[in-house]
């Protein structure tokens, strides 16, 4: 749900991610986060990634957010390019309710964009409140869902594919030093 100054201005769906950044600006942007209507944090960087599990292998983990399978009922937030080093992802409860809102005294307006398909500009003031659907979105597997999921990332990742190390060679005790 979108809102701009506490009204209702549309509601989107998303698979994957919704990302509130600076947009066009220059500046940092400042955006306050809050978790089932406790202030968490105020964020200054480029923006914020909120992404189910199955958008933790896109943008999320480029930004250096973690994988999360698709079986974990969470929610990750992910800064992006943060101005502290302090800033790192977490995850939440997918029951939990985000409020990503840009605060009045914030230096730039922003965007929304969901699933790389579309953006919204946000004004000063404007929030965006993000929950997990009541009816999950139904998928088709061909083995079973962790499998197929630690599967996918080694394929399409390469995740920790590597060459691996040859044996150390038996050394003779004239050689230790």
């Amino acid at each position: 749900l979108f809102f701009r100054k506490g009204e209702l201005v549309r509601t989107f769906f998303s698979l994957n991610e919704f990302i509130v950044n600076r947009g066009l600006s220059g500046v940092l942007s400042t955006l306050e986060v809050y978790v089932d209507d406790h202030l968490v944090t105020t964020a200054q960087g480029d923006g914020l990634i909120v992404a189910t599990p199955s958008g933790s292998t896109a943008y999320n983990i480029s930004a250096g957010g973690c994988m999360v399978s698709p079986l974990v009922p969470a929610t990750l937030i992910t800064p992006i390019a943060p101005h502290s080093l302090s800033f790192r992802p977490i995850l939440t409860s997918a029951s939990s309710e985000i409020i990503i809102r840009i605060p009045e005294e914030a230096r730039a307006d922003g965007w929304m964009s969901w699933d790389a398909t579309s953006s919204v500009s946000m004004e000063k003031g404007s929030y965006v409140k993000l929950s997990t659907a009541q009816i999950p979105f139904p998928t088709l597997n061909m083995v079973e869902l962790d499998g197929d999921w630690f599967q996918s990332i080694r394929e399409k990742l390469h995740w920790n594919v590597r060459t691996m190390q040859k044996p150390m060679l038996p050394t003779s005790p004239a050689s230790k030093f």
